[in-house]
């Protein structure tokens, strides 16, 4: 009776999976572009880097002012107006303008490298959380099968003691290895519900306690790839991307600074329109060009040139410290992902001799060749070997979604 209860609840907590909502990987992957706050965030953080740059491109183009002034003596009824159009344009400022427009260009591709690391990061979680939902439910599935071998072995040694072939210590080990196998199946069909939670979490969406299924599973591993030609697996990464358009930046605050001691060179004129002394006419009209240059600024040019000097060399170290910190963490990455899939042949290896070893002891146990401790020490290694297996093909699937997701396999972010 007790056994006919612990199987209608396991049908009960299982059936409550069955209306569940259907995911898959390439779903997960639409749904987190769509729906991660953090993405929504850098993408309005591109768009704004867009804008500075759209801009600082104005600064090519005259500056146009219309002025309106009106003018009265003492409040009487006798009074004076006039409007005209200005116009002006800073023909050179030492490379100021210049400087402006390409440091605008290179924090606008700086935001878009960081926009794809948001992208990428995002994409990454939302990834490790769906392998752990495959993994929760295979991990279900290996349980149930496990239990139901268990209870098979403990309505076996329950027939040999009753039938005085074994002792009560050797029943009593049974019932509590099935109480175990059980405690652990409900904790791995509770712990569906938690990665559901986390996996809409890393997509975005607010409906945590929604419960996801997948028909996917861990079986399949993409084949391995290659050892890559690390100097250039890391040109294309965001994080040396955004140190090297650092350093072209600070390039350009140095010309910038440098041409601090170059004179400017200024185009203004004005155009009267009309006034109500109808006194405007083309002699009016007025046009210069100014050239200017500041002899003395207190110090100030020369400290900005060593300050701009002094940023392009911390820039260029930099980038030789990102470069040497990316090329060190691919290697990592790269030797990681080849041990957790030779990690899973060994774990496959293994758990086909522990099958063969186990079928073969349970024949010896009920032909009396071999006691209950060998038998019940074969039996627990087969099953380890099983949970072992199933643990290992998630480590190398974590670790090859974090591979691709390092050398930028997965989609990048959109370009806006």
């Amino acid at each position: 009776m007790k056994n006919f209860w612990i199987v209608l609840s396991s049908i009960f907590i299982i059936n409550s999976y069955v209306f569940a909502e259907e995911i898959t990987r390439e779903t997960v992957k639409i749904q987190t572009l769509k729906n991660n706050p953090s993405i929504a965030a850098a993408k309005l953080s591109l768009k704004n880097a867009k804008q500075e740059y759209i801009t600082s491109i104005g600064a090519f183009l005259p500056e146009i002012n219309f002025e309106s002034s009106a003018l009265t003596n003492n409040f009487e009824k006798d009074f004076s107006y006039f409007h005209k159009l200005e116009a002006s344009l800073n023909l050179f400022s030492g490379f100021g303008t210049y400087s402006d427009v390409k440091t605008n260009a290179l924090k606008l591709k700086s935001a878009q490298a960081h926009y794809n690391k948001i992208v990428s990061d995002a994409l990454y979680k939302a990834a490790a959380a769906h392998i752990d939902l495959m993994w929760a439910y295979e991990k279900v599935k290996l349980l149930e099968c496990i239990k139901e071998k268990k209870i098979e072995s403990k309505n076996m040694i329950e027939l040999k003691y009753n039938s005085g072939n074994c002792n009560i210590t050797s029943l009593k080990k049974e019932e509590a290895d099935t109480a175990i196998v059980e405690n652990d199946l409900k904790t791995a069909q509770r712990y569906i519900k938690t990665a559901s939670s986390n996996l809409l979490e890393a997509i975005g969406r607010n409906d945590i306690t929604s419960v996801l299924e997948t028909n996917e599973r861990l079986d399949c591993l993409e084949k391995l790839p290659q050892e890559p030609d690390y100097n250039n697996l890391i040109t294309a990464m965001p994080e040396f991307l955004m140190a090297q358009y650092n350093l072209d930046s600070c390039k350009i605050q140095s010309l910038k600074a440098k041409g601090q001691w170059l004179p400017s060179l200024h185009l203004g004129g004005e155009i009267p329109l009309f006034d109500n002394k109808q006194t405007v006419c083309k002699q009016n009209m007025a046009a210069k060009i100014s050239l200017s240059f500041k002899i003395f600024t207190g110090g100030e040019r020369y400290s900005k040139t060593q300050i701009a000097s002094n940023n392009l060399k911390i820039a260029s170290e930099n980038l030789k410290n990102t470069a040497n910190l990316l090329k060190a963490e691919a290697v990592k990455y790269y030797n990681s992902l080849l041990d957790a899939y030779e990690l899973v042949a060994v774990k496959t290896q293994y758990l086909s001799a522990t099958k063969l070893q186990a079928e073969i002891s349970a024949k010896e146990y009920v032909s009396g060749l071999v006691n209950y401790n060998n038998w019940h020490s074969i039996e627990k290694d087969y099953i380890l070997a099983q949970i072992e297996l199933l643990d290992a093909k998630k480590s190398a699937a974590l670790k090859r979604v974090h591979w691709d997701t390092f050398t930028g396999k997965e989609s990048q972010g959109e370009i806006i």
